[in-house]
């Protein structure tokens, strides 16, 4: 456990984000490296992985409203000293997580080939996503428990098992994805589902790793599995902070699907340029991201500490921070697009639409640095309706009218990039009004 009220707060922000940002950057390196090696494919290999993982984000939605609720949770226990309360957080996050792993996987399981066909542009990328999903959704259901146990961890200041389990399963991603796509050294030719097979033994191997760390004596939190069983007041406790962001995130993959739809008249290459200018944009994100989840603990553990004034330098230091590091990614998204896309495809039409879709949406990275630096804070007081309140705006904002346009004979995807650079400046603004709100609500007029 690491006592976050006291000391440099830009210091301490610093090193959480560090080591988070580290996590977020071998876990975002899966997709790529999958991208990567799958682009060998052919572009409809190439787009069936990226829509493939377009899934991701309802894991990542239900595994927010575990994390967000459960690190919330800890961190005010922790401040406040209450090692039982914290020790009770974790174990009946820890039975949610069992719980929701279990019916993700079913239901995933069984709208597996709706999806594929409803989504893929055509018959053979539907059947590239089939052979991927195979594997791709058991290791989406295993990432709920590994969530429960690095958000308790989170809570407490401690970042470093969790980080050091998803480096170590990255590595062996690495490792196992050429093989086993390939078949090199004498192991089966898989083609894509190799790549989906790599990623559920490489998440398998961090959730063992984590695991572990809990049986050890030392551990500040322990595993109580007379605990896992619902007790109502807890889970209502836990899903009221998280569902918010939980919806937000299902938002975002409604958004995405949508996007996904309007792209497909377009053809597989347009798709996979959409899916590679995602996940680069998604990797441009992880440093604000991480300033973002490492100011709800510090946010949470002052707050549980009664120590306001911290609470707003949290967000002054995650602020600045936040602007610094994408100002940085901006420039070289503009400077380098060409570069960046031909990564991950040599083919013409990918990569006049991947250079297209970067150049424009990059823009947004300055409005995002602001939108988390409020979410952060929010989340680390409880309250994270806000921030669900901005985005289900920006979403409505985009989707309309680009829905609407989409009827018109000469409509590109250039146009749904631009709406979305103006709704993300709404968004920014809104988070920036409600976080003053809060702010005043909770910790009173703020010092001169």
């Amino acid at each position: 456990m690491k006592d976050l009220t006291q000391g440099s707060v830009t210091r301490q922000l610093l090193g959480l984000a560090g080591f988070m940002l580290v996590g977020m950057a071998v876990q975002t390196l899966y997709s790529l490296i999958d991208l990567y090696w799958v682009g060998r494919l052919g572009a409809a290999a190439q787009a069936a992985v990226t829509l493939s993982g377009n899934l991701m984000l309802i894991t990542m939605a239900l595994s927010q409203m575990l994390g967000v609720g459960t690190g919330a949770l800890v961190a005010q226990a922790v401040g406040r000293k209450d090692h039982e309360e914290a020790h009770h957080v974790f174990n009946q996050a820890l039975g949610i997580s069992l719980v929701v792993s279990v019916g993700f996987g079913v239901v995933a399981w069984a709208a597996r080939g709706w999806y594929s066909r409803s989504i893929g542009a055509d018959a053979e990328t539907a059947e590239f996503m089939l052979a991927y999903l195979r594997w791709f959704i058991p290791s989406m259901a295993l990432q709920f428990p590994l969530m429960a146990m690095g958000s308790a961890l989170r809570g407490t200041g401690n970042i470093r098992p969790g980080t050091l389990a998803q480096i170590g399963s990255v590595l062996l991603n690495i490792v196992l994805a050429p093989l086993l796509i390939f078949g090199w050294l004498g192991l089966p030719r898989l083609g894509v589902e190799g790549a989906g097979l790599a990623t559920f033994l490489a998440v398998a191997a961090a959730l063992v790793g984590v695991w572990l760390y809990f049986l050890r004596p030392q551990t500040y939190l322990r595993l109580r599995p007379r605990e896992w069983p619902a007790r109502l007041q807890t889970w209502v406790r836990i899903v009221r902070i998280g569902l918010p962001s939980a919806l937000e995130f299902a938002l975002m993959g409604c958004y995405l699907l949508f996007v996904t739809a309007l792209l497909r008249p377009f053809g597989a290459a347009e798709q996979a340029a959409f899916g590679i200018g995602q996940r680069l944009m998604q990797s441009a994100m992880m440093p604000v991201m991480s300033i973002s989840f490492a100011a709800s603990a510090m946010a949470g553990q002052n707050y549980g500490a009664r120590l306001p004034q911290r609470v707003r330098e949290t967000f002054a230091a995650s602020l600045k921070l936040g602007l610094a590091s994408t100002a940085v990614l901006c420039l070289l998204a503009e400077l380098f697009p060409v570069s960046l896309i031909r990564a991950f495809s040599a083919e013409p039409a990918v990569l006049a639409g991947g250079i297209e879709y970067l150049r424009v949406l990059s823009l947004n990275l300055i409005a995002i640095a602001v939108a988390f630096a409020c979410f952060g804070v929010l989340s680390g007081l409880g309250n994270t309706i806000p921030t669900l309140i901005s985005s289900t705006a920006r979403i409505g904002l985009v989707a309309l009218p680009a829905w609407l346009l989409s009827f018109r004979a000469d409509f590109r995807p250039l146009w749904i990039w631009l709406i979305s650079v103006g709704a993300t400046v709404v968004q920014m603004s809104l988070n920036l009004w409600f976080l003053r709100q809060e702010l005043q609500r909770k910790l009173g007029p703020a010092a001169a």
